[in-house]
């Protein structure tokens, strides 16, 4: 199989396992039905990709097809291990990331060629190659002059968490309140029913990556159904390259546990069509991620702001 081969494939491993994770959240059982339009909305692709992640796990025996067609569950997918998704895939990963952080710290330039980090990193031209496209898709490096590629340093500058904030005050809330913005219903049930487990965790069993992948469904189900492309476009590509940071973006446990329980209330009034309240209580939880950072006073939780108009 050649490499051109392999990276899709990578892609559609790494989709698959996201299908499984989110059939865990959900507490799905052999025999239940995975809906394509579902999974799509809430792994922020379209359906063709999702089949392919789909046709990845009944390779593996994990799902079988439908006679309706589609594909239900054939294990309990909480028994499975993770999903291999190949060498070259890791590797590549651990590039992206440690491009990242030297260009944090000043380590090497914005302006680079594949010739020039295959000698820094040691690595091959595919694995470079590879790694550059990832961060592209992060809207973290652009294709520049001849054989250049231009990282944006701006984006993980010693300011940029206070110009990230400013950007979200401006925009986020302003995207619920755009006049076409439309629900996705099935979406905001499932997101919901994952913050909800959040919800019944404590600091001991708090899981990070739930909450993570939670945090970052909300911001893009607020660009995909704000209705306006431009819009929607700007704010799907700005959280794609927040979550490619290589740093923690939150320094406490008690913010984390916080922010869940602002997100639900948010999601909330979006479910209802209070679009015009989940946009104030977007605005105050902007603020408070803000003022928090870097770290909270070890006190205990602090208290979730007001529901407003249940």
């Amino acid at each position: 199989m050649t490499s051109e081969t392999q990276r899709p494939r990578h892609r559609h491993v790494e989709l698959a396992q996201k299908v499984l994770d989110i059939a865990i959240e959900r507490g799905m059982s052999p025999g239940e039905r995975l809906a394509e339009q579902a999974l799509a909305s809430l792994c922020n692709v379209s359906r063709t990709p999702i089949r392919k992640a789909l046709q990845v796990l009944a390779d593996e025996s994990i799902v079988t097809a439908d006679t309706d067609g589609g594909y239900v569950l054939a294990v309990d997918p909480v028994t499975l291990p993770r999903l291999a998704g190949g060498e070259s895939e890791t590797s590549e990963g651990d590039l992206h990331l440690a491009m990242l952080r030297d260009l944090a710290a000043g380590r090497i330039q914005e302006v680079q060629t594949i010739a020039g980090l295959q000698r820094r990193y040691d690595a091959s031209r595919m694995t470079v190659q590879n790694a550059l496209n990832r961060l592209s898709e992060d809207n973290m490096v652009e294709r520049g002059a001849g054989q250049q590629w231009v990282l944006k340093r701006f984006a993980v500058s010693v300011d940029s968490i206070s110009k990230n904030y400013e950007f979200r005050l401006a925009t986020e809330p302003l995207a619920l309140t755009m006049p076409d913005f439309r629900r996705d219903l099935p979406a905001i049930l499932a997101l919901r029913h994952s913050m909800n487990r959040l919800k019944e965790m404590d600091e001991s069993s708090f899981d990070v990556r739930l909450f993570e992948r939670t945090d970052f469904d909300l911001h893009m189900l607020i660009a995909r159904c704000c209705g306006n492309p431009f819009m929607a476009e700007v704010l799907s590509n700005f959280h794609k390259r927040r979550t490619a940071m290589p740093s923690p973006r939150y320094a406490s446990m008690y913010r984390l546990i916080q922010s869940n329980l602002e997100h639900i209330q948010i999601l909330e009034h979006i479910e209802r069509g209070q679009l015009a309240l989940a946009a104030d209580l977007l605005r105050v939880h902007i603020q408070l991620s803000q003022s928090q950072r870097p770290s909270l006073a070890g006190r205990g939780v602090p208290r979730a702001f007001k529901v407003v108009g249940r």
